[in-house]
């Protein structure tokens, strides 16, 4: 089933810039957060850095929890 994630982006310390070759966060709905796996650090997930804008850290998106883990979709547009 789908469900809409938060991902946000690293942030280098030293510049405060977005780092896109970092790990990056993803934060379930508050339900989900209690059952094991379904947050925490992700990465080489080109399709998902991409779909960022360099000013931005964290979007929501599509994505279906799996035995591998989260399979992201497309971005969901703030409201």
């Amino acid at each position: 089933m789908k469900e809409i994630v938060l991902v946000r982006m690293a942030i280098d310390a030293r510049t405060g810039a977005i780092d896109p070759a970092a790990s990056f966060v993803v934060i379930p709905r508050r339900e989900l957060q209690r059952l094991p796996g379904r947050g925490g650090l992700y990465e080489k997930e080109p399709g998902v850095i991409e779909q960022f804008p360099p000013s931005e850290c964290q979007a929501r998106f599509e994505a279906e929890w799996t035995v591998d883990g989260w399979k992201f979709g497309k971005r969901i547009a703030d409201a």
